[in-house]
């Protein structure tokens, strides 16, 4: 009875973060990148030949099929593929009770390990992401379930796999291999075999299609381009301290209780006491101890990263689980009462034992009702209705084949402007390193999404790219800017801009706009979220035949009224005959509002803290 319980609880935990899955939970910027990836080749395109990665495609692979059940331009098209993965989710944890069980541990142990991790959002939080992560974590379970059972040929072919979905954990798998060759002696050989075999299938599948020498350049070559960036200092331990409630980065409070992770934090203090346990019987060498040896590697190796965000804990979480099930079992009442031995040991053990049923049950309970909690009322809804809103914007003002310049793919279906289609660390080192080429605006894109990378990528990389995409683009909302040139004007002054895009452009002129913060610091205005962001939305006055202009196209004399056909390419100038500053903006689309706002608190990279709140159960934003 007691373990059909804590099945429940376990099983009851995941189904409530399916809510967070589904409604509340916005998209993470990789999420976003992993879905492009797999649309691409989902539609016949081969990553590194076709398009830039620096990751190892395996995922992406296997989930192209489920990238086809959906033609949807927004959020939705990355929430399908978030449902599909959680049968890998189901695949670890039934690769984990399977590994367990050959370990000796009890059934209530396994259960109970499980439910604290299904409970923890140290865990869940990631897990609910499309991510290459989980892939890798179930992966490496089944390769440590085969190692269990001597399937040695099969276990090597399947930690290889593991690199081929997730790149980060080869210096854990190399670990891996040696540690079974080192506790298993001849007899383990084929895991070698295994591992060379499937390194040879994927190597020949990539020469074959014409893409190894691009695989080795951008996935081994280009990400050692990383040892120039700067890391992040603290990142490790700000990551271990929130479970607790406590960040020290990147946060407006430095502690809040209704974040503390009762789930996590049992996690971790379990976790690292039962590799404690496990690392103690180092003479005995069997699989717990094994496993323990590459927990504490994959921590190591967390740690030592200059980047580390919350999913990295995913495999910690999922190696923990076993050594917390060895805890449990070594100290729960049936497994004291069999080493008593008898009947009467358990009852005797039940009173006395400090992690009896009593204190399992009450820990697994807490950490429940916490995950209940955060799952249903610390979501960032309103955050991924926005997401979605910007994306259908993109796909609504553009048409196939345009392309948007973006720090993040939110064009899901559009095509991207640069070679680095997003702008993550790497690219930011390889240019000014000089081992990739910079972004040349050949074709101006038919849209910019001015995201928190772009804004690095202009203000770092290439500041050259900002006045022009200033005077040329203008936002419609705060990060989506389109063709719309743009400039204040003083009385006499002239302005020239090229014309981005081929289009009718409707003229707007207006003293009252001149005043407006876009033309005076146009990169804060373009940032700006502070609660009162709203201020900066403008209404445009009617279109302006008749203002006191002069213009050019071409260097010649030119007459505009209302609306002008221009082609991309033309050298369009006016100068201003007005006795006040003026506002003069070439549209190509029928907008009358300008700057428009999400509401407060509300970003495209989900970055402000979480609140408690009621949830809006799938509330949407209108253009």
């Amino acid at each position: 009875m007691k373990t059909r319980v804590v099945i429940a609880l376990a099983l009851t935990a995941a189904a409530v973060r399916l809510i967070f899955l589904h409604f509340l939970h916005p998209l993470n910027w990789d999420e976003i990148e992993y879905w492009r990836a797999t649309s691409w080749i989902a539609d016949g395109r081969l990553p590194f030949r076709d398009f830039w990665e620096h990751h190892t495609p395996l995922m992406w692979f296997l989930f192209a099929p489920f990238a086809m059940l959906t033609d949807t331009p927004g959020v939705g098209a990355v929430i399908g593929l978030r449902w599909a993965q959680v049968l890998v989710w189901i695949g670890t944890f039934w690769l984990a009770n399977l590994f367990m069980r050959g370990a000796g541990i009890g059934r209530f142990a396994r259960w109970a390990a499980m439910s604290l991790a299904l409970s923890s959002s140290l865990l869940m939080i990631p897990a609910v992401e499309y991510r290459v992560d989980s892939l890798g974590c179930m992966l490496v379970m089944a390769g440590l379930v085969l190692v269990q059972r001597e399937r040695f040929f099969l276990a090597g072919a399947v930690f290889c796999l593991a690199g081929f979905a997730n790149i980060r954990l080869g210096p854990m798998l190399v670990v891996a291999v040696l540690l079974v060759l080192l506790t298993r002696k001849l007899r383990a050989a084929p895991i070698v075999a295994g591992g060379f075999a499937a390194l040879a299938a994927c190597l020949a599948f990539f020469a074959a299609t014409g893409s190894l020498q691009q695989l080795y350049q951008q996935v081994w070559v280009e990400n050692l381009a990383e040892k120039y960036a700067t890391p992040v200092q603290a990142g490790f331990i700000h990551r271990i301290l929130v479970p607790f409630g406590v960040r020290i980065i990147g946060s407006d409070r430095l502690f809040e209780l209704a974040a503390v992770d009762v789930g996590g934090v049992t996690v971790l203090l379990t976790g690292v006491a039962g590799l404690w346990l496990a690392l103690r019987r180092w003479r005995e060498r069997g699989d717990l101890f094994n496993l323990s040896v590459l927990a504490l590697t994959n921590l190591f190796f967390t740690a030592y990263m200059k980047f580390i965000y919350n999913y990295h804990f995913a495999l910690v979480v999922v190696l923990f689980v076993p050594l917390i099930a060895m805890v449990i079992d070594v100290c729960h009442p049936e497994r004291r009462a069999r080493d008593l031995g008898g009947r009467g040991g358990a009852e005797h053990s039940d009173t006395r034992s400090p992690l009896g049923y009593r204190v399992v049950f009450a820990v697994l309970l807490l950490a429940w009702c916490v995950n209940a909690f955060a799952s249903v009322f610390r979501g960032k809804e309103l955050d991924r209705a926005y997401q979605d809103l910007i994306m259908r914007e993109v796909h609504t003002r553009t048409k196939p084949g345009d392309a948007v310049f973006s720090g993040i793919p939110w064009g899901l279906r559009r095509e991207a402007a640069y070679w680095f289609w997003f702008l993550p660390e790497l690219p930011r080192q390889l240019v000014p390193q000089k081992l990739a080429r910079p972004y040349e605006m050949r074709e101006p894109p038919a849209a910019v999404v001015f995201d928190h990378n772009l804004l690095l990528w202009l203000g770092r990389i290439q500041r050259e790219l900002a006045p022009y995409l200033i005077r040329h683009y203008i936002p419609v909302w705060r990060e989506l800017w389109i063709p719309g040139m743009n400039a204040r004007l003083a009385p006499g002054r002239r302005f020239e801009w090229t014309v981005p895009r081929d289009g009718e452009y409707r003229l707007h002129v207006s003293a009252g706009l001149a005043r407006h913060p876009w033309f005076r610091d146009p990169i804060r205005t373009a940032i700006y979220k502070r609660p009162d962001s709203h201020r900066l939305i403008a209404r445009l006055p009617e279109t302006s035949a008749g203002a006191p202009l002069d213009w050019t196209v071409d260097g010649q004399p030119a007459q505009l009224g209302e609306t002008v056909r221009l082609r991309r390419g033309q050298r369009i100038a006016a100068t201003s005959r007005a006795n006040v500053p003026v506002a003069v903006i070439l549209l190509s689309t029928n907008d009358r509002v300008l700057f428009r706002q999400p509401p407060p608190g509300v970003t495209l990279e989900a970055e402000t803290t979480r609140i408690t709140h009621v949830p809006e159960l799938g509330v949407r934003l209108e253009p």
